[in-house]
């Protein structure tokens, strides 16, 4: 297994990425918002760059999703479409769950409710 990963945002929001074969495991922490979304985007063209065949974004430890957060989930799902990349989104709490179906987003990822593989690695192993 291979690990990378960084902590970035001004106290908003730290990433891990693992790879796993031809997955990379993305694992979010913190507030997905205004101020992140644009650094979880650049995360995820990273990741993209390493041409995974599958591309899991841990949610489990985010903390706030606001508007611009699920924008920034939806482009990291097209992103992934495009490249190439089958996109699941797992780790998925009640409170970001319900949100996605008042949007209706549920529909455009593949949701999980269980935790997700990067929750037990937390932001700390960066």
């Amino acid at each position: 297994m291979q690990r990378a990963g960084g902590v970035s945002g001004g106290g908003g929001i730290a990433s891990l990425v693992f790879h796993e074969g031809d997955t990379a495991v993305l694992g979010v922490f913190g507030e997905l918002d205004v101020f992140t979304g644009p650094e979880l985007c650049a995360v995820v063209t990273n990741c993209l760059a390493q041409r995974p065949t599958h591309l899991v974004m841990d949610v489990s430890g985010v903390s706030f999703c606001d508007a611009s957060g699920l924008s920034a989930l939806v482009q990291a799902r097209d992103g992934a479409v495009q490249a190439g990349s089958r996109f699941v989104l797992a780790g998925v709490h009640t409170v970001l769950q319900r949100i996605l179906v008042i949007t209706r987003l549920d529909a455009r990822f593949g949701l999980g409710s269980e935790p997700g593989p990067a929750s037990n690695a937390g932001p700390a192993t960066v």
